[in-house]
């Protein structure tokens, strides 16, 4: 697999992966290697308890056949019965070596073996080789003298029987460390590789978090991009990885998208020929104005302005200079009106509107007739004009106060039935609705 197929962040995350399965691998190998040694250490303290075992044994039979050497020979005075008593006393010897070498690894049964060693050599030296001396020259035992011997012999048993018990407890103990080193070994293996597990997820969830919330957030600004809400900005990601690139990309996708938008909607909403406000703008926005002045109580006043005979004039004098002309009263048209209190667009091939916004009719009025005046200053040539040999405007004005009963429509209606009454009376005048 390629790593670098991943990109930053899933690196991140893969390392992050694999640093955790190192650690728990290599914790797995340790562990093992800890139950192999404890394994190991509990076959080899039963190996020496086996070893110290087998040889109590010998010394304790080496000792019985001590003494029933010596009682058969004692009775018997038959010689055939020293032999087991002098193959005990080898059998002690060797026994009582074996099992003092053996004895160094289990410091605790030291004690009972020298203890038991001891009473088998007390036996032999002050009983066993005592009986046997006698019966070779010929003398009796002597009653106490037996009894002290039994009493010995059976003190040395029950050392005997004591000392296994030992070994069997040493035993117990040697399974029981081997038993709790390897629950402690896994144990610690579980927790370990919990703990691995949670600061791993953890870990994770702390760079999906960092990862998933910026995206959340990102979606939610390209859907408002989508729908021409540039405004939001793009959320904050202070790393360096795909993410981040993809945040600067979106953001200057938004960039772009936003300047098209806005050169877009300009064209949308601009008169190519004149600069002015557009039908399909003016529709809009009187919708808005119209609505605001009712809520907050204002006055909202329409213009509609219409070039005298213009047809003539294309007719005359041709479309450029048609378009010319057009271009013009545009012009005189703007240095009257100032946003966002009012606003001019072109309302049909030789019409235009005003909306004023928060003026009364005499100041709507006044503005209509500094218009018409202005373009009368102009003083293009207009031959074929039944009202001046100069190009001239007629205006219809109205001014209300909105309500909740008065329809928009019937606003234009009223607007241009006073510019009728204009064109009815002459033109090159400024009618007002009443």
């Amino acid at each position: 697999m390629n790593i670098r197929s991943l990109g930053k962040l899933g690196t991140r995350l893969l390392y992050t992966v694999v640093a955790s399965a190192i650690v728990i691998i290599i914790l797995v190998i340790i562990s093992a290697i800890s139950i192999r040694t404890f394994l190991n250490e509990n076959i080899q303290g039963q190996q020496v308890l086996d070893h110290i075992e087998e040889s109590s044994n010998h010394l304790y039979r080496s000792l019985i056949d001590q003494e029933t050497g010596q009682r058969g020979y004692s009775l018997t005075n038959d010689e055939e019965f020293l032999e087991p008593y002098e193959s005990g006393l080898q059998q002690f010897n060797h026994s009582k070596t074996e099992l003092l070498k053996y004895i160094v690894d289990f410091p605790s049964l030291n004690y009972e073996a020298k203890w038991f060693i001891g009473k088998g050599e007390y036996w032999q030296n002050y009983y066993g080789s005592a009986f046997v001396e006698l019966s070779k020259n010929g003398k009796q035992i002597s009653a106490p003298l037996l009894k002290n011997g039994k009493e010995a012999l059976d003190e040395f048993r029950n050392i005997f029987s004591n000392f296994n018990e030992q070994i069997e407890a040493e035993r117990t103990i040697v399974r029981n460390k081997m038993q709790n080193g390897i629950n402690n070994t896994l144990f610690t293996l579980v927790i370990t590789i919990i703990v691995m597990i949670i600061i791993n997820l953890l870990f994770n969830i702390r760079t999906l978090k960092s990862v998933i919330s910026p995206i959340i957030q990102l979606n939610s600004c390209v859907k408002s991009y989508t729908q021409h809400d540039f405004f939001k900005d793009v959320p904050s990601y202070k790393k360096q990885d795909e993410l981040s690139e993809l945040i600067q990309n979106v953001d200057i996708m938004r960039n772009e998208l936003s300047n098209n938008f806005n050169i877009l909607e300009a064209e949308a909403n601009i008169d190519p020929l004149t600069g002015l406000y557009n039908r399909r703008y003016l529709n809009e926005y009187v919708v808005k104005q119209w609505e605001l002045a009712k809520k907050q109580v204002h006055y909202f006043s329409l213009i509609i302005i219409d070039i005298d005979y213009y047809k003539k004039f294309n007719d005359t004098y041709g479309h450029l200079l048609g378009d010319e002309c057009l271009q013009k009263v545009t012009k005189s048209i703007q240095q009257f009106v100032n946003e966002p209190t009012s606003i001019a667009a072109r309302y049909g091939g030789e019409e235009f509107c005003v909306v004023l916004l928060h003026e009364s009719e005499k100041d709507a009025f006044k503005l209509a007739e500094n218009i018409r005046e202005s373009v009368m200053q102009l003083k293009i040539k207009h031959e074929t004009s039944k009202t001046n040999p100069f190009l001239t405007v007629s205006s219809g004005v109205v001014t209300l106060m909105p309500d909740g009963e008065l329809q928009l429509e019937k606003v234009f209606s009223m607007a241009d039935k006073a510019l009728y009454e204009s064109k009815l009376n002459g033109r090159n005048q400024v009618t007002q609705y009443i």
